[in-house]
């Protein structure tokens, strides 16, 4: 089964033997004995191409569940011993947007250690990719399918606009977002979730933006902050550093808001420190939620 799992993930044998330090030819029988046993074929091959079929896929599901339950019998066996398991692995979608409540957690929680990987967009419709993770912190339109549930962290994340002090919409408290359809905007790339977030904005309001320049989350605040243009961003994403000197101007009539949740996979037992983290950002969001002010009014 591990083996099949391999294979499936990967869909090419060498790479795959190659991974698994085995030959090729002996992966191929070991597949071969598999499907006999099975009794139908998993992959459909096309030359020297290895595809998993429907009938594969439906066993992959099931090898799937296999090895969560064992990954999960190995987890509640550390939990329940001395030697606990004091480690967690968070996917994120913005870098911005955490970033304080995981430095607080980690000063509140030293014998906690924490990982976590920031995740493309394309990247959440692989199932197998994102099960490595114990929680993905991001919007609830990212991730999809009954493996998962979900917190809610922030449950009004709404847009507005950062621009640099001298521009003549800093003067302004706040404006309808069909306003700025001929601004230019400085916008991450477009496999960052919130890219996808300002483009359905843009559409659902009738206008493509001008996009002067696509970046990272970095080059974007260095560039707002040389006036090359201006951000969309969200209330949660301003109220950390991130665009600092900026200036917030809030957008009257949103066509769309984000509701920032913590997703967990059904299937997956979570370790004393998961559920330790989980309940802190629970936690600390509310706290924050109750204490923030609004951009504008």
């Amino acid at each position: 089964m591990q083996y099949f799992k391999a294979l499936a993930e990967r869909q090419h044998l060498t790479q795959t033997a190659n991974h698994l330090m085995i030959s090729a030819p002996s992966l191929s029988a070991t597949i071969a004995r598999l499907e006999k046993e099975v009794g139908c074929q998993l992959f459909d091959r096309e030359g020297r191409n290895i595809y998993l079929n429907e009938q594969g896929r439906t066993y992959l599901k099931y090898v799937n569940i296999i090895f969560d339950a064992l990954e999960n019998a190995k987890l509640e066996v550390h939990d329940n011993s001395r030697e606990q398991n004091q480690h967690v692995d968070i996917a994120i979608s913005s870098p911005i947007v955490w970033h304080q409540s995981l430095q607080l957690f980690m000063k509140s929680n030293p014998h906690i250690t924490l990982s976590h990987t920031l995740v493309k967009r394309d990247r959440f419709e692989d199932p197998n990719y994102c099960s490595k993770f114990d929680f993905i912190l991001t919007a609830t339109t990212d991730l999809s399918g009954n493996d998962w549930e979900y917190e809610i962290l922030i449950p009004d994340d709404r847009p507005v606009l950062a621009v640099y002090p001298n521009h003549p919409l800093a003067q302004r408290q706040a404006i309808r977002f069909i306003e700025a359809k001929d601004e230019p905007f400085i916008a991450v790339s477009k496999d960052f979730s919130m890219r996808k977030f300002f483009n359905d904005s843009c559409a659902m309001v009738g206008f493509t933006p001008k996009i002067v320049l696509e970046c990272d989350y970095m080059l974007r605040s260095m560039m707002l902050a040389a006036e090359y243009g201006i951000v969309f961003t969200t209330e949660s994403g301003a109220r950390t550093d991130a665009l600092k000197n900026a200036v917030f101007v809030n957008i009257i009539d949103p066509p769309l808001r984000r509701t920032q949740v913590i997703f967990s996979n059904k299937r997956h037992y979570l370790s004393q420190a998961a559920q330790t983290f989980r309940d802190f950002m629970i936690q600390y969001n509310q706290k924050e939620q109750s204490q923030y002010m609004p951009i504008a009014p």
